[in-house]
């Protein structure tokens, strides 16, 4: 074989296999704007929602085709203060997500496990750590500091209601192996990969605020409308849960609100308003008016059987109490305290979610 056709079959490959990597590659992608990216500020999700999706946005400014991987942030950092050293590798081995940049622009990252993380509070909110998955030439990220700011969009739903929210990045910076000790929270650029030994990694974090949106509903509501019927089922029940055990009562939720309160039982008469005011809470109905009462109460079922309790006469100091936590909740779940009731509630989301 000859030296052309020998260097036609080499060009031939190359060709394949660039082509081939190209198919693979992610292209930048469509920024989502809106007038809240302007300027920080935090992300607002509704107690009680179901994080449908959350993406995080980055701008790229030198892209090389490498791969970049996402990480949970596993202890506090600030911006201004954390080097490579003092960082200490606090993030999870496993990845969350990746990209691998073909070119400059804008892209992004599905993190909707890792939002709902810190939403149902398995994890605290530390951020998103990035990193080169293997040693390779560093690229580079556009940092707030430079005006285009990374940042994160969540989609949430709420017994029915949808909505979203973005934010900016609160904080961010890299760090560099090679400067242990310096801190590059100034800098305009962010920085992952490799530079023979040295390595760079990014950090990003976005501030989440948890806030109430819900209105209540009353036992009546709760208790005909489960998984049994006979009114249309309220998915409401499923953040509780209609057959779990109701403390030491060896009954499920659901057989203790269908269950009379006979000869004037206290347990029951509490336990009826304790379930849909727990109810409405996990909804997101803000519990701060009843937050001490429910404590009380939860200790309370924690102690005492239906039968001890339904054995108490008369002015009994505990039964009192028992019936003094009901009437408490009988307001919230009817409205005239908390919130507000569902029925012709007023209750508005901030301007923010759509």
């Amino acid at each position: 074989m000859n030296k052309y056709k020998l260097f036609l079959i080499l060009a031939m490959l190359l060709a394949t296999v660039t082509f081939m990597g190209c198919q693979n590659e992610q292209n930048p992608v469509e920024p989502f704007f809106d007038s809240y990216q302007k300027e920080f500020s935090k992300a607002t999700i509704p107690y009680g929602s179901t994080i449908d999706s959350a993406v995080f946005y980055i701008d790229v400014t030198i892209a090389l085709n490498k791969q970049v991987t996402s990480h949970r942030v596993t202890a506090d950092w600030q911006e201004m203060v954390v080097t490579w050293n003092n960082f200490a590798g606090s993030f999870n081995g496993p990845s969350e997500a990746s990209l691998t940049p073909s070119a400059p622009g804008w892209y992004e990252i599905e993190v909707t496990s890792l939002v709902n993380s810190w939403v149902d509070s398995t994890y605290p909110n530390y951020g998103i750590l990035l990193k080169e998955e293997s040693p390779g030439p560093i690229q580079t990220f556009s940092s707030k500091e430079s005006g285009v700011s990374p940042y994160l969009k969540v989609w949430w739903s709420l017994n029915g209601t949808f909505g979203y929210d973005s934010t900016t990045a609160f904080s961010d910076t890299y760090i560099q192996s090679d400067s242990g000790d310096v801190n590059f929270g100034s800098s305009v650029e962010l920085l992952a990969g490799w530079q023979n030994t040295v390595e760079a990694q990014t950090l990003v974090s976005f501030e989440i605020e948890m806030v109430y949106i819900g209105c209540t509903r009353s036992k009546g509501y709760w208790k005909t409308h489960s998984i049994y019927g006979p009114a249309p089922y309220d998915s409401g029940w499923a953040k509780l849960g209609e057959d779990s055990t109701f403390f030491l009562s060896n009954q499920s939720n659901y057989e203790v609100m269908w269950t009379p309160p006979s000869g004037g039982n206290a347990y029951y008469k509490l336990a009826h308003q304790y379930i849909a005011t727990a109810i409405n809470i996990v909804n997101g109905a803000d519990p701060g008016d009843v937050q001490e009462a429910f404590d009380d109460a939860t200790d309370l079922f924690n102690n005492y059987t239906p039968e001890y309790i339904g054995g108490l006469k008369g002015n009994n100091p505990l039964r009192q109490e028992f019936n003094s936590l009901k009437s408490i909740f009988a307001q919230y779940n009817g409205g005239e305290i908390g919130p507000g009731s569902c029925e012709g509630s007023k209750v508005a989301f901030p301007e923010k979610i759509r």
